[in-house]
């Protein structure tokens, strides 16, 4: 079985990790780069999944990058991390960072901060991340696709 448009997916997460990097580094100003990145997101790995809509768990994903648009969408291009989460976490080091600046891709969750709970407030500190909802359902879609991946290529041999 072969994932199609897999290289909508592997731009996607290198223009989003660039202006990141970009805006990190004073390159490119995050109110710049914010709209960019997520339009780019939201437009290769939407395609992406178009793409690959027979499969069962690209489902789960695409309500995953739902959640993250919306939240996204909410909050002017950014999606908004929570501090206390970042501490969990052990990312003390991009918090100190976060309270003095932003990047494309993140700003702190504050008091005008619009459907936090949608927004980066799960803390994963074995894998030093941070993680939305909608992250949550993209890595469950993730975890499934290898065992349906495989049913399929099993399906398809006997046949």
């Amino acid at each position: 079985m072969e994932l199609k448009a897999a290289w909508a997916f592997i731009v996607a997460a290198l223009i989003e990790g660039g202006l990141a990097w970009s805006t990190s580094t004073g390159w490119i100003a995050p109110q710049v780069a914010a709209p960019i990145a997520k339009t780019a997101v939201v437009v290769l790995v939407g395609y992406g999944l178009w793409q690959n809509r027979h499969l069962r768990t690209i489902w789960l994903a695409a309500f995953g990058l739902l959640l993250n648009t919306i939240a996204m969408t909410a909050n002017g291009g950014q999606m908004p991390v929570s501090a206390d989460a970042l501490i969990a976490a052990g990312l003390e080091g991009f918090l100190r960072f976060m309270q003095t600046s932003s990047d494309a891709v993140h700003n702190l969750i504050g008091p005008d901060t619009r459907l936090w709970f949608l927004t980066d407030v799960i803390p994963l500190p074995w894998f030093k991340k941070v993680i939305s909802p909608g992250d949550a359902f993209l890595f469950i879609a993730v975890l499934l696709f290898f065992p349906e991946a495989t049913q399929r290529v099993i399906r398809n041999r006997r046949a």
